[in-house]
C-alpha cells in the first residue's frame, strides 16, 4: 500500500478492503475488531 492510498483512506476517499484490514491489523498489532470499533477512533487533527 503506497502513501497516496493511505492518505485517501485517512481522508475517507478510499475504502479498506477486507484483506487490507487483516494485514493492517497484523502490522499494527491490534485486532480487526479494534480497528473497526468506532468508539475507539480519535480525531488527531
Amino acid at each position: 500500500m503506497d502513501k497516496n492510498a493511505v492518505q485517501r483512506i485517512e481522508s475517507g476517499e478510499r475504502f479498506v478492503t477486507d484483506i487490507e484490514l487483516k494485514v493492517l491489523s497484523r502490522v499494527l498489532g491490534v485486532t480487526a475488531d479494534e480497528l473497526l470499533n468506532a468508539k475507539d477512533i480519535q480525531n488527531i487533527s
